[in-house]
């Protein structure tokens, strides 16, 4: 199973609990290994997606731009929520006059701004920002929408990323797994590398109600720096196809179609603003 790694936190943020989907436990670590800088969390995620999971952005972004120009071929600009490290803006960069990014974790968002030289990336939390613009698509991909802890915080979520949408402008949204579609405990193994480093990371998945768990051990080794060890634990919100739609249509936008997933039964939902 592929997993949405979208760190909510960096070492020695604040312990788990529901409102933030995520925690982060450096004290993992043992014998020679230290615990990870912002910088490592970044490049593993990158590593774990990019090259261990095979993720093409490329053709990702070449998709999302497909989508967004046919209902609404004037856009010239886009915003990216949750956009991680930046790599899809990475691709979207070339395709918009303008496009901007948000990211809630210090250590994603720098990785985006050292990778997008000239972006904005903003930092701030999908249920509530303003940007005091508007844009002619937003996008937010990966499922990270799944990190709204209730259908109360989808809602709001989804009004947000509405208001930041000018008059046709195009929503494209990457929801995570629904209730139906989550299997209960595989454990998901991958390994990656570049020239200098190494990232192992195994990740084990539960189920409480309506919320998915994951337990993700990761271990990186680098050249000349050691070994880095932790766990991450996330926690997100399992909705239904019926509560997305409906958060959507109260956000005020309509022609909601959704569409095949680009990997697995996680379907992608467009929408416009009108």
């Amino acid at each position: 199973m592929e997993f949405l790694g979208r760190r909510r936190s960096v070492p020695g943020a604040r312990p788990a609990d529901r409102a933030t989907g995520f925690r982060l436990d450096p004290a993992g670590a043992t014998g020679e290994a230290a615990a990870p800088t912002g910088r490592d969390l970044a490049a593993a995620y990158d590593l774990i997606y990019a090259v261990a999971a095979g993720k093409d952005y490329q053709r990702e972004a070449r998709d999302v731009t497909a989508l967004i120009r046919r209902r609404n071929p004037a856009a010239t600009s886009m915003l990216d929520v949750a956009c991680g490290t930046g790599l899809h803006l990475s691709h979207l960069r070339h395709e918009f006059a303008h496009v901007e990014g948000l990211e809630i974790s210090d250590a994603m968002r720098q990785a985006a701004v050292e990778r997008l030289p000239g972006v904005p990336v903003h930092a701030g939390d999908m249920r509530d920002f303003r940007l005091g613009r508007t844009f002619g698509a937003v996008t937010c991909l990966f499922s990270a929408i799944g990190y709204a802890q209730s259908v109360d915080e989808l809602r709001q979520t989804l009004h947000c990323l509405a208001a930041h949408l000018e008059p046709g402008g195009v929503l494209l949204l990457e929801p995570w797994f629904t209730p139906q579609q989550w299997i209960l405990g595989p454990v998901d193994l991958g390994a990656a590398r570049d020239h200098h480093r190494h990232v192992t990371r195994t990740c084990y998945s539960g189920r409480s109600g309506t919320v998915s768990t994951m337990t993700m051990h990761y271990v990186l080794d680098e050249s000349g720096a050691g070994v880095r060890q932790w766990v991450e634990e996330h926690a997100m919100t399992l909705f239904t196809q019926k509560q997305y739609h409906s958060a959507i249509r109260k956000a005020g936008l309509c022609d909601i179609e959704w569409l095949p997933g680009w990997r697995d039964q996680r379907r992608r939902v467009v929408a416009v603003k009108r």
